[in-house]
């Protein structure tokens, strides 16, 4: 009987991290999409103002560091089947240097078990 539990365990797991897998290449596809399409509308070489006001197009609570004067904006939520996240939530940084646009960072967080 505990050979038979220990299969059917084993079976859930494989499940689970093959669903897992499905969710993952979804969010990097939209890892890549954004990373593309933040560069086209803001390319390297934008001033700040300008790239905060395109970043609010985008998500209206885009944010200027204060610290760093970098940009942060939340890019797009990806709903998960609930195994192993519910979601994902896409965010940008968008790095200044010298008041202007010198790099797009793009990340992932999962909202998971």
């Amino acid at each position: 009987m505990p050979v038979k539990n220990f299969k059917f365990q084993l079976f859930l797991i494989s499940l689970l991290a093959l669903a897992s897998c499905a969710k993952e290449t979804r969010v990097e596809e939209r890892l890549v999409f954004w990373k593309s399409e933040l560069y086209k509308i803001i390319p390297t070489g934008t001033p700040q103002e300008e790239a905060l006001n395109k970043l609010k197009e985008i998500d209206s609570e885009a944010f200027v560091n204060l610290l760093s004067g970098n940009i942060s904006s939340k890019l797009e939520n990806i709903e998960g089947n609930g195994i192993p996240c519910k979601d994902w939530v896409l965010v940008a940084t968008t790095e200044i240097q010298d008041n202007a646009v010198i790099k797009h960072s793009i990340s992932s967080t999962g909202r998971c078990l």
